[in-house]
């Protein structure tokens, strides 16, 4: 059984990701490159970071020789993006073991690196990013002009070419009608809050994702500092909703949340839809210490219950009748696991 450690604000902050936008300075832009250029970044990008120190951790994935399922397993983990999966030929990611660090190949750029880390950990996700774009850009020239920064697909990515997101859990806010305010606050900073499953305040599972909105004319430390400052407001906000939702009737929101526990573990249908609510309920009860489930087990839960992860497990493709069926079942086993070794 795996140990689960609780990440920096976890209770609260899913995940951290930091990702960067790269170019070479002597390959025209994706959309303007042939097979043969298109090609030559997959090898570049491979050959320096299969070679280098930590070359042994990572995998490399082309797009066009993965089933259906394992693309879209990769992408519900967050580790490719659905543009990769969509993109004509020679698109490819390398991966690393311990899935916190993904670069895609002939994206939107020649190079995206990403790095995720559980909880409010943007530093440390920024650090392994950096340390991968270190090892490309001392074996290769990338666009860059000495007043603009780097040179990238989007203009709202010139610059540092960096995109600082976090991940939020924020079902009190959502509950009490307040994160269009915390939207409207955040974009006066240049950040924008928006739904990762859903838009605006109907985000499936309450989960929203905080990010700059662009990187020119800012350094990576400042976009870092401003991302983390608004982390810490939001956060604390969420937690003041929470403790007065509970003050307010603490009998009335455990027998709302637990319910959740009830169906999942009692249901022998289950929607991806349903699903995050559900556990966005039974997470919001870990947290308050009304059930007793690893915070991070339950977020894995959220991932590994989706579609393209379900086939991949069942090794075959399923009706949307059967995942519903293997999904409530699996949740109901993982639960139960959860709930003899917590």
């Amino acid at each position: 059984m795996a140990e689960y450690m609780l990440a920096p604000d976890q209770d609260v902050v899913v995940s951290s990701r930091v990702r960067l936008a790269r170019n070479f300075a002597d390959i025209p832009f994706v959309h303007k490159q042939d097979d043969i250029q298109a090609e030559e970044c997959v090898r570049r990008v491979a050959s320096a970071i299969l070679e280098g120190s930590d070359g042994g951790a990572y995998t490399l994935y082309r797009m066009d020789g993965l089933e259906s399922a394992r693309r879209q397993e990769l992408s519900e983990h967050r580790l490719i993006s659905d543009e990769l999966i969509t993109a004509k030929n020679h698109g490819a990611a390398l991966i690393s073991s311990g899935r916190n660090v993904s670069v895609m190949i002939n994206e939107d750029d020649h190079v995206r690196i990403q790095s995720i880390m559980p909880g409010q950990q943007l530093e440390r996700a920024a650090t392994l990013a950096f340390r991968v774009d270190d090892v490309l850009g001392a074996k290769y020239q990338l666009a860059f002009d000495a007043q603009l920064g780097y040179l990238t697909s989007f203009p709202t990515d010139v610059g540092t070419g960096m995109r600082a997101s976090v991940m939020l859990h924020l079902p009190a806010l959502t509950a009490a009608r307040q994160t269009g305010p915390v939207m409207q606050a955040v974009s006066k900073l240049g950040l924008t809050l928006r739904g990762y499953y859903g838009e605006g305040s109907e985000a499936r599972g309450n989960i929203y994702v905080l990010t700059n909105q662009a990187s020119l004319g800012r350094s990576e430390d400042d976009i870092l500092k401003s991302v983390s400052a608004a982390v810490e407001q939001i956060v604390a906000h969420e937690r003041q909703t929470r403790e007065s939702a509970e003050k307010k009737d603490m009998l009335a929101l455990q027998d709302r949340l637990m319910r959740s526990f009830g169906e999942l573990m009692n249901a022998r249908i289950m929607s991806t839809k349903e699903m995050h609510r559900r556990l966005s309920d039974i997470r919001y009860a870990a947290s308050m210490g009304y059930a007793h489930a690893p915070i991070m087990a339950i977020d894995e839960l959220m991932q590994d219950m989706q579609q393209g992860s379900l086939m991949l497990l069942a090794g075959h493709e399923m009706t949307e009748r059967e995942l519903d069926v293997m999904r409530a079942d699996l949740i109901r086993k993982k639960l139960t696991e959860l709930q003899r070794t917590d």
